[in-house]
């Protein structure tokens, strides 16, 4: 029997017959734990595993000569959610002691009737400055739930309608990277007039008229032999990296079928690309991003990692499990990792916390 620090648990959906009180009584029973926190999920990954739909547990154990940072809760981010991650964000950068450069706040949070990019502009209130990464939990038909407890002897609880999180400080060297699902067929382009939701105009033309125009291309497939949807990559005027964008769906504007329509406000000046789940290029980037964390943390090994894959991933994206886990571990060994099949993912895009989908997200601490 071990005596853990921290102690992060990841279960499958098959075990929310008792609200998940008998895995964590036995997680609490088995390491003891100081601390805990985790969420349900429909999917379970390791360094060396993926296993979806199945009623798998993930239990990472962290202990050390170190302070540990204490789980965070925060629930009626449904009712308010903005004023919820506004508490989160304050409450992170007290944890921190008001150190936030270099610090990371992982989040895990229930995702049903949530407004998620509110909750995020939140914690970005609360806590400028201060990097964000994790996900939505994932759930069967009864709902998703996070967990949190604060002692083996107070016991660990499954809360719905919660966000829960621990601030990483800088002194764990965090870093979170992100790889996308979805590869641009055109490059970013200037989104040029906006009505609130509705695109009017790219670099300064009807953007069905640009769209044929891209998809007309010799390299790209004719919108007739395209098979899964095309997919809207929102960017940052002056942001360019590989990941710098946000995938969302769009559709031609009820009122006006030369306009686009995607589920979230725009604003003139920020970029548009037009992206589609491709499992080549999803591969390739998946290794660009490892790469980038491996030189990321080139002086000082990460110790343990947590990894926030979208559900639409795996299986749905490659035709066969194991891939990102497959190469996770050529870069970085037997590294204790747990991650999840998330229903969105969250990670720092441009300098500020944004809502994924379709992407991985993995952080690393060392």
């Amino acid at each position: 029997m071990v005596s853990a620090d921290l102690v992060v648990v990841f279960a499958g959906s098959g075990h929310d017959d008792d609200e998940y009180r008998a895995v964590l009584a036995a997680v609490a029973c088995e390491t003891r734990a100081g601390r805990l926190i985790g969420c349900s999920t429909t999917g379970i990954l390791t360094t060396t595993l993926e296993i979806e739909n199945a009623n798998a547990v993930a239990v990472l154990v962290l202990e050390g000569d170190t302070r540990w940072p204490t789980p965070l809760v925060e629930s009626g981010v449904r009712t308010d959610p903005r004023a919820a991650g506004a508490r989160l964000g304050r409450a992170a950068v007290a944890d921190l002691s008001g150190i936030v450069a270099g610090a990371i706040l992982v989040v895990l949070i229930d995702p049903q009737d949530l407004d998620a990019t509110a909750f995020l502009a939140g914690i970005s209130e609360g806590a400028p400055g201060l990097a964000v990464a994790g996900a939505g939990a994932s759930s069967g038909e009864s709902g998703a739930r996070v967990f949190a407890g604060h002692s083996a002897l107070a016991g660990a609880a499954a809360l719905a309608g919660a966000a829960v999180a621990i601030a990483l400080p800088a002194t764990f060297f965090p870093t979170a990277g992100t790889s996308h699902g979805c590869q641009g067929v055109s490059g970013p382009l200037p989104i040029t007039a906006v009505d609130g939701n509705v695109i009017l105009e790219i670099d300064g033309r009807s953007p069905v008229d640009v769209l044929k125009e891209i998809l007309e291309r010799p390299d790209n497939r004719p919108l007739g032999r395209i098979s899964v949807p095309l997919l809207a990559g929102i960017g940052e005027p002056a942001c360019y990296g590989r990941s710098d964008y946000v995938v969302r769906p769009f559709m031609l504007a009820e009122d006006d079928p030369r306009a686009l329509a995607i589920p979230e406000p725009v604003r003139t000046g920020q970029t548009i690309r037009f992206t589609l789940r491709d499992a080549i290029g999803a591969r390739e980037d998946m290794k660009t991003m490892l790469d980038e964390q491996v030189q990321e943390h080139r002086d000082r090994q990460p110790v343990f990692g947590l990894f926030f894959n979208c559900a639409g991933r795996g299986s749905a994206l490659y035709g066969k499990t194991g891939l990102d886990p497959e190469l996770i571990h050529r870069r970085f060994g037997d590294l204790p990792m747990v991650g999840i099949e998330s229903s969105f993912e969250i990670a720092p895009t441009c300098g500020r916390p944004q809502v994924h989908m379709l992407t991985g997200v993995l952080l690393l601490a060392g």
